[in-house]
């Protein structure tokens, strides 16, 4: 079992390596109501990092780097291809979620559905290649 630590920090935080990383920040502020909680540009206009955070979770985001040797192998979904990632994002009202971000520019992966063991889901692809799940309890 993992220690917990004493950080304000949740213990676990993805980081996502993104192709136009600020691009990708406004997205998720208009798709998933995200916050900005901090932003270290470069300048280039790159960001090395970033913090957003959607309801009690923190996501770090940065730009890639294919130049730096510490960054070796780190690449967006549109670098590879696709993305390994998947991010399972609760809500509470999944229609309306869903539809704010297709308007902000998602694809739509699985439609909208109840859950066998109850709730509602749907899936999607954000701009920069990351899938998510959104899921909300039945009521």
């Amino acid at each position: 079992m993992a220690n917990p630590t004493k950080s304000e920090h949740q213990t676990i935080r993805p980081y996502l390596c993104i192709k136009n990383a600020a691009k990708a920040i406004e997205f998720y502020k208009k798709a998933f109501g995200a916050e900005e909680v901090s932003r270290s540009a470069e300048p280039d206009g790159r960001i090395g990092h970033s913090e957003i955070r959607i309801g009690n979770s923190s996501i770090l985001i940065a730009d890639e780097y294919p130049e730096a040797p510490e960054m070796a192998g780190v690449r967006s979904p549109q670098s590879l291809g696709g993305s390994s990632l998947h991010i399972c994002l609760e809500v509470e009202d999944v229609d309306s979620r869903f539809n704010q971000a297709i308007a902000a520019g998602a694809k739509p992966l699985m439609a909208i559905k109840g859950k066998a063991h109850g709730g509602r889901r749907a899936r999607l692809t954000d701009p920069f290649g990351h899938v998510w799940t959104l899921s909300s309890p039945m009521e």
